[in-house]
Parts: C-alpha cells; structure tokens; sequence
C-alpha cells in the first residue's frame, strides 16, 4: 500500500507511464484523474472480474470501477432557524426564511458550488451542463452576504460548525457525519450533494494485473470490512450487497445509498473550461 493524495497518485503514474515502468497494479482514482490517464488503464475491469451486478448502479465505468462513494451534501444545525429544516438547495439560498451564517467550501473546484447554485434556480440536475455562469451568480449574490466562512480544509469546515460560526453550509460528507457522530444536532440533505467519488483502476502494464482483477473480485464478492471501513472513514464502499444489508435506522447516513441523488460532474465540459470556470469563480468572489 501507498498514502498518496489524488494528485499524487496520477503524477505518479503518468511518471511512471513516462518511464515505460509501472510499480503499481491498482489505484484509487478520481473520475477526473482516471480519464486523464486513461491510456495507461486496463479498460473495462467490471466486465473482466465479473464485477457489473456487484457494484451499485451505474458504478462501473469503461476506465474502472466505483469504489469509495461520499459527497458534499448540505448541512444545517437543526437547535437553529427556529426548527425548521432546510429540504434542498433552494431553502439553502433563501436568506429570508433561513437568516443566518452559512459556510460554504473554497478549496479549488468552485462546481461543487456553482451545481448547487444552479439547482436552487430551477435548472434541472440533468441540464446543468454547459454551466451558465451568470444564472448562478445570481442566486450566489443572494447568499454572499451570509457566508461567515470559505472554508479549504476539512478541519476548519467542522470547526466553523462546532462554534457556531457557521449554523448551515455545505460539508465533505465524511466531516458532516463525524460531527454527526459526536452528537451534533445536524440535517444532512444528500439530494442535490455534489458527488465526491473515487473508482478503482487497474494499470494495464502493472506487474500483477490479473491479481488487481482477484483483489476486486473479492473487494465486491464479499462484504467483509466494508462496515468497518464505513466506521473509521464515514465514507462507503460501492459493494451492493454490503449497502442492501445495512440496517433500516442507519440507512439515512450512508451516502453510498444515495449515488443516484447526487449531482455528477460533466467532464467532458469541465476539464475543458477547468481555467475558465476558476477565472470566472475568483472574479465573483472578489467583487
């Protein structure tokens, strides 16, 4: 096993693409990553490990397989706003029914604000793409004054909850569910949460890729561990039958069960326009 962050992993291998000399038989990828190296990738492993009714629904792509499921759901203290809880992302940027400090994320990938922003307008999930910028910095405006916080780590997202400085915002699933953990009064809405997920890909020149396929056959085939990864991380795996099995009064903490409630990234628009959409995020922040 090898730590590495995302952006690490795929400098790593595109070095050792470069070098004609491949250390790693499998890697955990972003989606985004995955297709940047996907040259280097043995295509469709699902079919190849018999993997395709194992996974959830619609997680087995050409370049590999879903397999870390989070998101970054909205997120409100429920002892605030008088009782009543926010439902989705348009009571989020209603301002006047939901007066109060918000925070909201600002680590480099503004889409997972401007989807939302756009959802609350009325642009249907599935028509987000090309993004209109100026239709969501509209509705941005409306919220721009609240926001108490831009957060750019994990740590400070939970802190700015824990004071009090922030009693609504938007939170990387894991961190919304530890402080859930730890007791705090928190409504945790998956509908609409930007998808954060990370899929299995396998090296095509790896020095052992039939046993990638063997690793991901029994990662799917069997639910050992993955209750117990849930428990460390507060992220899930994509094994469906260790998301069918979970018990009925867990079920609303699980993100793996709502994959198809939430808002997918369009990368054949977004890396295109990656420069653009931060240009275009950094100029409305700094108005």
């Amino acid at each position: 096993f090898v730590a590495a962050s995302p952006g690490e992993r795929a400098a790593r291998v595109k070095a050792m693409a470069e070098a004609d000399r491949f250390e790693w038989d499998i890697v955990l990828s972003s989606e985004r990553h995955a297709r940047l190296l996907s040259e280097n990738l043995l295509m469709g492993i699902c079919e190849s490990a018999n993997l395709t009714d194992k996974v959830v629904e619609g997680g087995c792509k050409d370049f590999g397989a879903l397999g870390v499921v989070g998101g970054l759901p909205l997120v409100q203290r429920t002892d605030k706003f008088d009782g009543e809880i926010m439902e989705s992302w348009a009571d989020f940027f209603d301002v006047e029914r939901f007066p109060g400090p918000r925070g909201l994320p600002n680590y480099g990938n503004p889409l997972v604000v401007i989807a939302p922003a756009l959802l609350a307008s009325g642009v249907p999930a599935d028509e987000l793409y090309p993004i209109d910028f100026e239709r969501a910095f509209e509705v941005l405006d409306r919220v721009k004054p609240e926001i108490a916080v831009w957060w750019r780590s994990g740590d400070q997202s939970q802190q700015i909850f824990r004071s009090e400085e922030a009693v609504a915002g938007q939170l990387w699933s894991g961190r919304a569910l530890g402080l859930v953990n730890e007791g705090m009064p928190l409504n945790v809405v998956w509908e609409g949460a930007p998808a954060d997920e990370a899929y299995w890909v396998v090296l095509e020149k790896g020095p052992n890729p039939d046993n990638a396929l063997k690793f991901l056959e029994f990662y799917y085939s069997s639910t050992e561990g993955h209750a117990e990864f849930y428990e460390m991380t507060n992220w899930d795996t994509a094994n469906r039958a260790y998301l069918e099995g979970l018990p009925e009064d867990e079920r609303a903490n699980h993100p793996g069960l709502f994959v198809d409630k939430m808002l997918k990234e369009d990368y054949a628009w977004s890396v295109p326009n990656a420069d653009e959409t931060l240009n275009r995020w950094n100029e409305w922040l700094s108005r």
